[in-house]
């Protein structure tokens, strides 16, 4: 059946948002796009989509398919022809489809480590706090409360342990990072999961700083408070390190803290950080959040801190002689 010129003028109008619903999805606004909800996840289906403000245009981030219509998402994601989209917007014909179900098979439940911690020296923590403070130039009072709060301490090699707990408080993540300058060691601990990273919760809910490492995090705690001047200036914002550039201790942060609004990207100034922020900010704008990507000057915020710690002071002009 051929379609008229009316009929795809027609089909390019239809609201996206709406059709979904008449085909029994259940839909939300996030922002300013808006996102399907889906119960039980599973492969193929469309909790990655996401429908643009002016309720047709889409993108499924899973993907990366695209389109400016309901045309468009129903041949790419739907596959159904050009004149079958046109026919099934417009009600032109029977034809109809059936929104994607989970296969019948079983689906393979991932198998879940256990996070092994490493062993905690005994004794205090001087190594890995004079690491932080001396050689990275960590403010000592963040360092402290860290350590208070269990999520940094030194283990029996003197290296500094890293910890992210889940919303149960429990131990989920844990990163580990050499304190010998002249030999660099970094990684993750066997069963860790990457949702529950190295983060820091602040006062103010509306922001969070993201940050590629554990260390780049506590070194903008601490130039906020030399900029503030305040020792309690790094309480007020929450921060969160990806442990690496993966963002799915992101999506699990937001997910978990509503209230966020405001996302500000501080990853490391190099090709795998640029890469990076140059694909997360376009996403989360389409969600709906106010997104803003800092360049730094330096390699990472660490870098950045030190440059700005260890700057020798401005020459002070000597006063000419007054004149008699």
């Amino acid at each position: 059946m051929q379609v008229t010129k009316e009929q795809k003028e027609a089909a390019n109008q239809v609201d996206l948002v709406d059709y979904l619903t008449s085909k029994g999805y259940q839909l939300e606004k996030k922002g300013s796009s808006y996102k399907i909800k889906v119960k039980q996840k599973f492969s193929g289906d469309l909790s990655s989509l996401s429908i643009f403000e002016n309720r047709r245009g889409w993108k499924r981030w899973s993907s990366g398919e695209h389109g400016g219509d309901a045309i468009s998402f129903l041949q790419t994601v739907m596959g159904m022809n050009f004149q079958d989209a046109v026919l099934e917007l417009t009600g032109g014909s029977g034809v109809s489809y059936t929104p994607t179900q989970p296969k019948t098979e079983t689906p393979k439940i991932p198998e879940v480590k256990e996070l092994v911690l490493p062993k905690k020296c005994e004794g205090k923590f001087s190594r890995a706090f004079a690491y932080l403070n001396k050689s990275r130039y960590i403010d000592s009072n963040i360092i402290s409360q860290m350590m208070i709060d269990k999520k940094i301490y030194q283990d029996e090699r003197n290296n500094v342990v890293f910890v992210g707990y889940n919303e149960q408080n429990e131990a989920s993540f844990a990163c580990v990072r050499g304190t010998n300058n002249q030999v660099q060691y970094r990684g993750d601990c066997s069963g860790s999961d990457k949702h529950f990273s190295f983060s820091m919760e602040g006062t103010s809910k509306g922001k969070l700083y993201v940050f590629e490492a554990p260390i780049d995090l506590l070194s903008h705690a601490t130039m906020a408070n030399h900029i503030t001047k305040s020792s309690e200036a790094w309480k007020m914002h929450s921060r969160i390190c990806l442990s690496g550039t993966s963002d799915v201790a992101l999506e699990h942060y937001l997910k978990s803290h509503p209230e966020v609004k405001e996302i500000h990207f501080v990853l490391d100034n190099d090709k795998a950080g640029r890469e990076a922020a140059a694909k997360y900010v376009p996403k989360y704008e389409a969600m709906g959040f106010k997104v803003v990507d800092h360049v730094l000057k330096t390699k990472d915020m660490n870098e950045e801190l030190i440059a700005y710690i260890t700057k020798p002071p401005p020459e002070q002009k000597k006063a000419s002689p007054l004149k008699r």
